[in-house]
């Protein structure tokens, strides 16, 4: 059977958290998250950079799509304007793979949540990966987590069961046929990307290895078959360590939650607010105690005038 090609793509490369713009005073283009599920980045860039940037991405829109007020706070940095990555074709694309789903996912677990949503753009390609990645982020992701470890398979359908999902399956698919459209069902390497990225935080994170993304779907002629969890786990996880963790880190993570929700309203009870927690809820006190402090007097940055 004839190897997938090896896809080439450009895309700029950004910093991996939100910073402050005045920090970075000289940076030309940041990425910006938006509320738009469609679009949840916008590109702000200096009018001046678009001629250049537009060189190296032919679809950016035009300038003329300047607005004349507003602003932002925090973005992502642009740090290269255009960096190479790879599909993984040819010899390093896996010939099968794994994709754990349950009752709970749209599309049978074989669609992405963002798909015919979410418009995938070389210039926040990388944005939309982090997202993706960080599994406490519920924007509709083009993205469709899969891998090629049994062991990983294991965990997954372990935390799927100690979270309460139904109906939990292992699909095993082809890599490799017609059905796969190379433009349509893109697969990455999720280490390779994280490497070309640079991204410090996602390097250290081992849930990483392994673990591979596919655009858009997966195609349905290509799954070879579909085991329920409730026959495998006994092969898969024959003394139920694995399920027995899981469901005891789940419920620490539970009670971990219920015990800030309760801080989080006492805090605003007493008109206190924990600014180092920001996960859930607490993240957003934070986002409003900024913008409170936006209208206090830190100065919106307007010079960013082009927004894509």
């Amino acid at each position: 059977m004839a190897k997938a090609p090896v896809g080439k793509l450009i895309v700029p490369r950004y910093g991996e958290r939100r910073v402050p713009q005045a920090s970075m005073p000289d940076v030309k283009a940041w990425a910006v998250d938006a509320k738009a599920e469609d679009v949840p980045v916008r590109l702000r860039m200096k009018p001046e950079f678009h001629e250049e940037l537009s060189a190296v991405y032919p679809e950016l829109p035009e300038a003329d799509d300047l607005i004349r007020g507003g602003g932002f706070l925090h973005g992502r940095p642009m740090k290269d304007t255009g960096i190479e990555i790879e599909t993984c074709g040819g010899s390093k694309r896996p010939a099968t793979l794994y994709r754990v789903i349950h009752a709970g996912q749209p599309y049978g677990g074989i669609k992405a949540r963002g798909y015919g949503i979410v418009q995938i753009k070389p210039f926040y390609f990388q944005i939309l990966v982090q997202k993706h990645l960080n599994w406490g982020c519920r924007n509709p992701s083009p993205f469709i987590s899969v891998t090629d470890n049994l062991e990983k398979v294991k965990i997954v359908a372990a935390v799927y069961e100690a979270r309460g999902f139904s109906a939990i399956q292992i699909l095993e698919f082809n890599t490799i046929g017609p059905e796969w459209n190379n433009e349509e069902h893109r697969l990455w390497n999720v280490r390779d990307l994280v490497d070309k990225f640079d991204t410090a935080v996602l390097k250290r994170r081992k849930y990483l290895e392994q673990e591979f993304l596919v655009e858009n779907s997966i195609p349905p002629e290509s799954i070879i078959r579909r085991s329920p969890w409730e026959l495998m786990r006994n092969t898969l996880d024959p003394d139920g360590f694995s399920r027995k963790r899981m469901k005891s880190i789940i419920r620490n993570s539970n009670a971990n939650r219920q015990k800030r929700a309760h801080e989080a309203k006492e805090a605003e009870a007493t008109g206190m607010n924990d600014e180092d927690n920001t996960t859930g809820s607490i993240r957003d006190e934070v986002e409003n105690d900024v913008v409170v402090k936006k209208r206090q007097g830190a100065r919106r940055v307007t010079d960013f005038k082009l927004r894509v």
